[in-house]
């Protein structure tokens, strides 16, 4: 969404700060704590990594239109739009709609959340009662091209599964983000032209419902001083509470976010659209997927994980010291132009800028050199698809992972810096980098990485050229410096109908770590009749076996039929 505000913005000294919007929810350390003589000193630039929490203001559904630029001079505009019918939406050339799907309330419903289950420990999963749809800006469906209504995040109460903060309240947010280009503004312009889904956020978050002066949130046009036309989101009331670490407002209350209590898992169960496919990514861990089609547009997805602590990072830099920091310099030039870079340069406040964490391998390795870890990183429960915040798309080039039919696989990981995209195939094994800092805040423990691969079993056999037999599986990490890594693995689990293959990787080390998967496979399974499929799977489910190979110091854990040891391992 465009040039969001809010009436709590709070500016801190210059306008390069405006990167940090005031609807933004407080999260651990911000680089301003790091700065010696603390926010008030001048002279600094700052920078964080971290996969933030959703603001006040972000989590509505607005359609909006935008202008395209013909030339540099000209001044951009944005328009807000009630629906896509709206004569302001005819006024761009393209339509943008950022949606939040609601809960479903009947059976014909879909684009909507079906049900949240919560568990502690290893009891079972219990299913969560919704409390109620919070209140907000609304936009209708659209049945011209299949653009689904908007609503806005819910509260849900979990029978027996308090949060951290001691009580049983989660909120639950699907937010999708589609556009549409008319070609032209104006009654020229293709109003009937197809949408295209861009990006999807799903989120389950605990929360503790705090009173106070608190209103719902509305969104307004209005116009900026250079004459564009804009828009923007804000509390709907006068004389209100700060809106520090909120998720949601309504009248009366404010829906702040708190931590996971430890060992929670979490299921979320959506009605989606069938153009959801692809690779999903996020933060989870001992995931679990089920996907069935409810007709032939729409699928029932159910996603299960334990949520995980992916610590941000961040860091400063005296202004004066750039000029020998060349490639933190860059970095800094390339994020903005030459009037906004010397507009920083020369303003005597400290200023900075905040780098999602999809993608930025270049930007992180670039600032490493000054970064720490965040405090008091939260767990998060989070999937995605698509585009990054930052825009960032992962290039796919292995031809059995473009099939845009149905849902490939899952990628998870609490690294701070990851990709949104399936691992890349190559020399034989399933690579996906990750990267991170070596230490926890303390300076002193470190970091351990997690690592989750959910794929679909006909995937997997596609990428490998393999039958229908049984798969072995090897997990291992490779540190930057070239060196692999001792880590625990849990290797291959396919789940009971043979459709998903599950894969972890625990417990290693950053910074820059590349994690290896490889399958192979020693016989072909005559495949079963249709009597005795059953039977089959039972069988193949049943007859894993695991053993632990070594080599030096590494321990590496094997599972399969009939497991061996890699070459250069010996069986422990």
């Amino acid at each position: 969404m465009k040039n969001l505000r809010s009436r709590t913005l709070i500016t801190f000294f210059v306008a390069a700060l405006s990167i940090f919007s005031g609807l933004l929810p407080a999260k651990g350390a911000s680089f301003f704590d790091l700065i010696p003589g603390g926010i008030a000193t001048q002279g600094y630039y700052g920078v964080t990594f971290e996969e933030r929490q959703p603001g006040v203001g972000e989590l509505i559904s607005v359609i909006s239109s935008y202008s395209i630029r013909t030339d540099k001079n000209e001044v951009p505009n944005s328009y807000l739009c009630s629906s896509m019918d709206d004569p302001e939406c005819s006024k761009g050339a393209g339509v943008t709609a950022q949606l939040v799907l609601p809960p479903c309330t009947n059976a014909a419903q879909r684009m909507c959340i079906e049900g949240l289950a919560l568990a502690s420990g290893t009891n079972a999963l219990e299913s969560a009662k919704l409390d109620h749809e919070i209140p907000g800006p609304r936009t209708p469906a659209d049945p011209v091209t299949g653009l689904p209504a908007g609503g806005g995040p819910s509260l849900w109460n979990s029978p027996s599964v308090p949060n951290k903060a001691g009580i049983n309240t989660y909120g639950v947010s699907v937010r999708v983000s589609y556009s549409q280009f008319r070609e032209v503004a104006g009654s020229a312009g293709k109003r009937n032209n197809p949408i295209s889904l861009q990006s999807m956020r799903v989120s389950v978050f605990p929360v503790q419902v705090t009173p106070g002066k608190y209103y719902p949130i509305e969104t307004y046009a209005s116009t900026n001083s250079d004459g564009g036309r804009t828009y923007g989101s804000r509390q709907s009331g006068t004389d209100y509470d700060l809106l520090n670490d909120c998720a949601w407002s309504e009248s009366g209350s404010c829906g702040k976010y708190v931590d996971f209590a430890d060992n929670t898992r979490v299921a979320l169960t959506l009605r989606m659209g069938s153009e959801m496919t692809g690779w999903l990514y996020g933060r989870l861990k001992d995931v679990k997927v089920e996907v069935s089609a409810i007709d032939s547009k729409f699928n029932r997805i159910t996603i299960e994980g334990a949520p995980v602590a992916a610590p941000g990072a961040y860091g400063v830099i005296k202004k004066s010291e750039l000029k020998n920091n060349p490639k933190i310099d860059a970095r800094i030039r390339l994020g903005s132009n030459d009037f906004g870079y010397n507009e920083m340069i020369n303003s005597p406040f400290s200023s900075g800028g905040n780098y999602d964490p999809v993608g930025n391998f270049e930007d992180f390795a670039a600032f490493e050199p000054i970064l720490k870890t965040m405090p008091n990183a939260r767990s998060q429960w989070l999937i995605a698809s698509g585009a990054s915040v930052n825009g960032y798309r992962a290039q796919v080039t292995e031809k059995c992972f473009q099939d845009k039919s149905k849902l490939l696989g899952i990628v998870t990981t609490n690294a701070t810096i990851y990709e949104n995209g399936a691992p890349e195939f190559k020399n034989g094994t399933l690579n996906y980098k990750v990267a991170g800092l070596h230490h926890q805040a303390d300076g002193v423990t470190l970091t351990r990485g997690t690592y989750d691969l959910a794929i679909r079993s006909d995937v997997a056999r596609c990428v490998y050229g393999f039958s229908d037999a049984p798969f072995q599986a090897s997990i291992s990490v490779i540190g930057a410096d070239g060196q692999e890594q001792t880590i625990a693995t849990e290797s291959i689990r396919e789940d009971a109908k043979r459709e998903w293959l599950f894969l972890s990787a625990q417990n290693f080390t950053f910074s820059s770590p590349v994690i290896k998967v490889k399958l192979t496979q020693e016989k072909k399974l005559t495949a079963p009749t249709s009597t005795n499929t059953k039977a089959a799977a039972s069988a193949t489910s049943t007859s894993k076996k695991s053993i632990s190979c070594i080599k030096g110091k590494v321990i590496k854990k094997i599972s399969g039929s009939n497991p061996k040891c890699p070459a250069g391992y010996k069986k422990r």
